[in-house]
């Protein structure tokens, strides 16, 4: 696991009180600027959006009064919520920052770039980062908290990486397409990592022993989507994948069988899923740009659309929503506009 730095508390307190004094990049010129859009529906109001990057947002990760960013401009960002400005970047060489994962606890970004994996204690200069190099197509990012291991897909398979040793510690074999999404589930005392891949299904894997050698999966969920699967979010008793055929599935682990499925569920491929669990909402996100609510008790099979459908908006107009993040009532939305815009959930 990183250390904490030599006289620092570790507490998340004291994350922005060093970064300014860290580092010789440029002054920060982000900022997060409140708005008042109008939805038209009063289950959700955009409250404010984040500006800053040059390029498209591909992902982001939000704990406590810390939001991260990554981005095809060939940064990643921190920002502080309550002070509305970003605080700190690190800007690499690579093609883009295509994954981000805050751990609160550590301080610590895990980011995966078009050609490395990287892991950065935001309380110390950006320079200071460690790295390994990648040479397959890097998609997938998944860092379970406490964890020893963060686990990282490349091409056709899933890596399990020790991030105390910083070394590879085992591989997750068994599809036949690209794998686009990961997600940690615990069932009976039982830990899984589950796949989503670009060959139409989603696998599962025991985690329990946090994947120290080469695996193969211990089920896979039919049927299958009927094109590839990008988003994948545990909901507390069920796995819900969107996928680029427009369909949103519900999946019962236990069981490993389909509980309910909305087709299409938007009007272009479903890019990301979020969980709201302080109201049991779905939140699903597309690349027209619209972002949509579900009620989880009425998403099932055969089931009347209006019954578990909230509320729809175009959340980024003209522009893909790359990735969706819940957290204290609020959902982010990171989208190929340039910006990250803030939902607040009534």
């Amino acid at each position: 696991r990183i250390g904490t730095p030599t006289g620092s508390t570790g507490t998340p307190e004291n994350v922005f009180e060093r970064l300014h004094s860290q580092t010789d990049d440029p002054p920060p010129e982000g900022a997060i600027v409140s708005v008042d859009e109008k939805c038209h529906d009063d289950k959700i109001q955009c409250i404010s959006v984040v500006k800053g990057h040059a390029h498209s947002v591909l992902s982001v990760s939000v704990h406590g009064k810390v939001m991260v960013t990554g981005s095809s401009d060939k940064t990643l960002r921190i920002w502080d919520l309550e002070q509305n400005t970003e605080v700190q970047r690190a800007a690499f060489t690579e093609d883009q920052v295509k994954k981000v994962v805050f751990s609160n606890k550590e301080s610590v970004v895990y980011a995966l770039t078009s050609q490395s994996l990287k892991a950065w204690d935001i309380r110390t200069d950006p320079k200071t980062c460690r790295s390994a190099p990648l040479t397959e197509f890097p998609s997938a990012l998944l860092y379970p908290e406490d964890s020893d291991f963060i686990y990282y897909s490349t091409g056709i398979s899933v890596r399990s990486w020790n991030i105390g040793s910083w070394t590879l510690a085992g591989v997750l074999h068994g599809h036949s397409g690209h794998v686009m999404c990961l997600e940690h589930v615990t069932l009976d005392k039982k830990k899984y990592i589950i796949t989503g891949s670009r060959d139409h299904f989603c696998k599962i894997y025991d985690a329990t022993d946090g994947i120290v050698s080469s695996r193969v999966p211990a089920a896979t969920l039919n049927p299958p989507h009927f094109d590839g699967i990008e988003a994948i979010v545990w909901a507390g008793e069920h796995l819900y994948s969107g996928s680029r055929d427009m369909t949103i599935k519900k999946w019962h682990l236990k069981s490993r069988k389909e509980k309910g499925a909305q087709r299409p569920a938007h009007k272009d491929r479903v890019q990301a899923l979020s969980y709201v669990s302080s109201r049991g909402y779905l939140a699903s996100a597309s690349r027209d740009g619209t972002l949509r609510l579900w009620d989880e008790e009425n998403f099932i099979t055969k089931s009347d659309k209006s019954k578990a459908l909230i509320c729809e908006l175009t959340a980024h107009r003209d522009a893909p929503v790359y990735d969706i993040k819940y957290h204290n009532d609020l959902l982010f939305t990171a989208s190929g506009d340039t910006t990250v815009k803030v939902w607040s959930i009534k």
